[in-house]
């Protein structure tokens, strides 16, 4: 390697560099117009008055010699961006140590990339850096944040597409004209892929607009809370067949979230994206267009159902936490109020009704009903504020903070919707304001309601018997998947499931026999008040009451 003598100076070289990869402006002035100007430049804060100025200075100094170098040229929605040599410039600040120091060899807090990288990956750090704060603010680097952000969420999409998509897709699933198009595949499946292209073309927007943390928040958000804890766990029974019409559409869209999921994060995430994209395509994603064409549908009345829904179940976790009952325990019903309005309420409230097998699934309950009002769930009860009440009633006060207090569920629900209220004291009556009152609302009868933004879920807290026994049967069910786990069984092995319980166990795996079968795979199933002692037994505690289990596996 020889150094060419024409040197100038470092900053003077690094600005000819557009125009000296060509060798313009004394050849290939066809190839150069077509590239020129660049569509961005990133340049790093301390060097801004290095490269960011010779290469406009350059340019400058090349004058009309550059194409389109009149100003006006090349003029987008009137905006002028053909006269210099970049259109943008992506500027990222420094990364400081965890502390907010700039890292320096004297303070001795210098982070070794060589280090760092083997630790956790490139795309970790990568991703880390993007998302930790956006690129034109100073970020610090602390490796805690490595673990609990970027690595967190990539070992969710390693899981998704190793733990669930390419384990069970090996029994027999590939792509094929005999999956159902996206149009007839359940409700589920085609609110995912609105979500899919929501973010896509999100993520795409942001990306033209040069704001890559958001971008990468955007897919990274969506995949971790849409598709890992929402569709693929409402989705798991559907991933344990192959050959059914809901099997199939369950994989064919798992395989299209992960594939375009890839895409959108390849900028971000190169190593591990490009990894499964070729494993699902046997292509490069970095060969793959970062979008798809034509877009694909978005339906907005889905995408807002299923987000209210959700809502509700997490209204519906909370008020099981405040009735003490665990989800796994069944309850018969929950009554649901979700504010609607606009053109497309009616629809929306259809869709709602639709996916209502989602929620009672999600919080066990065997019947969701939806009621426009509620009235009939809490009362409402106005506390008097005595500071505000003061500056309107002076001395009266007293009386006015009795007159509030006195006020009936319907006045208080019609001035929360916006109508004026007034107390009189005496011949005195005046307007109440917010800061008056505050309104407490409390569960009607013995329904627990949780309530957020005009959202309400009431749970009826009453365990029957049959109840009781089916929520044995689901512990139980829990307990042996666990252990078929810790035994190191595959996902399909079939099993020999011997149990031994008190009277109420054994009640309840009879009435559940088949379902726990289903559920555990199990082709043999016997229950006794013990178990045969040529066994190798699993005692647990199941709900205060003591189990033996025993399972084997069958050829």
């Amino acid at each position: 390697m020889k150094r060419t003598p024409e040197v100038i100076d470092a900053w003077f070289d690094s600005g000819s560099m557009p125009f000296a990869q060509w060798h313009f402006p004394f050849e290939n002035k066809e190839k150069f117009a077509r590239y020129f100007p660049a569509d961005f430049i990133a340049e790093g804060i301390d060097q801004t008055r290095g490269w960011f100025y010779s290469l406009l200075a350059i340019a400058t100094g090349l004058g009309d010699a550059l194409p389109n170098n009149v100003f006006g040229a090349g003029t987008k929605a009137g905006t002028d961006d053909s006269t210099a040599p970049y259109r943008s410039v992506v500027v990222n600040d420094l990364v400081l140590d965890a502390e907010g120091q700039k890292m320096s060899k004297r303070l001795g807090n210098i982070i070794d990339p060589n280090t760092v990288i083997p630790r956790y990956g490139a795309d970790a750090v990568r991703l880390f850096l993007t998302t930790s704060s956006q690129l034109w603010t100073p970020r610090r680097f602390d490796e805690a944040g490595i673990r609990d952000t970027a690595g967190r969420f990539l070992l969710t999409f390693k899981n998704v597409y190793t733990g669930i998509f390419a384990e069970y897709a090996n029994f027999g699933w590939s792509p094929s004209s005999s999956d159902p198009s996206p149009n007839d595949r359940p409700l589920l499946d085609r609110w995912i892929l609105s979500r899919l292209a929501t973010v896509e073309a999100e993520a795409d927007k942001l990306l033209e607009r040069y704001e890559a943390t958001n971008a990468a928040k955007a897919v990274m958000t969506f995949f971790d809370e849409d598709v890992s804890k929402w569709y693929v766990r409402q989705s798991r029974h559907r991933f344990y067949e192959v050959d059914g019409e809901e099997n199939r559409a369950a994989f064919a869209t798992l395989h299209e979230i992960i594939i375009v999921t890839c895409r959108l994060l390849a900028p971000f995430a190169p190593f591990i994206t490009d990894w499964v994209h070729r494993e699902l395509t046997g292509a490069p994603v970095h060969l793959a267009p970062f979008r798809r064409e034509p877009a694909n549908h978005v339906d907005t009345d889905l995408e807002r159902a299923m987000e209210q829904l959700r809502t509700l179940a997490t209204l519906g976790r909370a008020a099981r936490e405040d009735a003490g009952v665990k989800v796994r325990q069944p309850l018969s019903e929950m009554v649901c109020v979700v504010p609607l309005s606009g053109a497309s309420a009616a629809r929306v409230q259809g869709l709602l009704e639709e996916l209502s097998p989602l929620l009672a699934a999600e919080l066990n309950i065997k019947k969701i009903e939806f009621i426009t009002s509620a009235a009939s769930l809490v009362t409402l009860k106005a506390k008097p504020n005595f500071r505000s009440l003061g500056k309107k009633f002076g001395k009266e006060t007293p009386l006015a903070a009795e007159a509030v207090q006195a006020l009936a569920s319907d006045a208080l629900r019609e001035f929360e919707s916006g109508k004026p209220l007034y107390v009189s004291v005496g011949n005195d009556s005046r307007q109440l304001s917010a800061e008056d009152v505050t309104i407490v609302r409390s569960a009607s009868g013995d329904m627990v309601v949780k309530e957020e933004a005009g959202y309400f879920a009431a749970l009826d807290p009453t365990v029957s018997r049959e109840l009781r026994l089916e929520g044995l049967a689901r512990e139980l069910v829990s307990r042996v998947q666990r252990l078929r786990k810790e035994l190191g069984f595959a996902v399909s092995d079939r099993i020999t499931l011997l149990v031994g319980g008190n009277e109420e166990i054994q009640e309840a795996v009879k009435a559940f026999q088949k379902w726990i079968a289903d559920e555990v795979l199990a082709r043999n199933l016997t229950v006794g008040e013990r178990i045969d002692g040529k066994y190798a037994t699993h005692p647990f505690d199941l709900d205060g009451q003591n189990v033996d289990v025993a399972l084997e596996r069958v050829s």
